[in-house]
C-alpha cells in the first residue's frame, strides 16, 4: 500500500489541484466549490474529477 499524491482536475470548472491520494476530509475546488474527493476509509474516493497525473 502506498500513498501518493494526485494532480486531478475538475469536472465543473478544469481547475488543476495536487491531493493527497489517501485524504481523510473532503476535498473542494479552490475555485468553484465543487467536491472533488470524499473520505472512504483508506482511499480517497474521487467523485468530482479527473486524473491528470500521478506525482510520486
Amino acid at each position: 500500500m502506498t500513498a501518493k499524491f494526485l494532480k486531478v482536475s475538475c469536472r465543473d470548472c478544469s481547475n488543476e489541484s495536487i491531493i493527497f491520494s489517501r485524504a481523510s476530509t473532503t476535498i473542494s475546488c479552490a475555485v468553484c466549490g465543487a467536491t472533488l474527493t470524499n473520505p472512504a476509509g483508506g482511499k480517497a474516493q474521487l467523485v468530482g474529477c479527473n486524473v491528470v497525473e500521478t506525482l510520486e
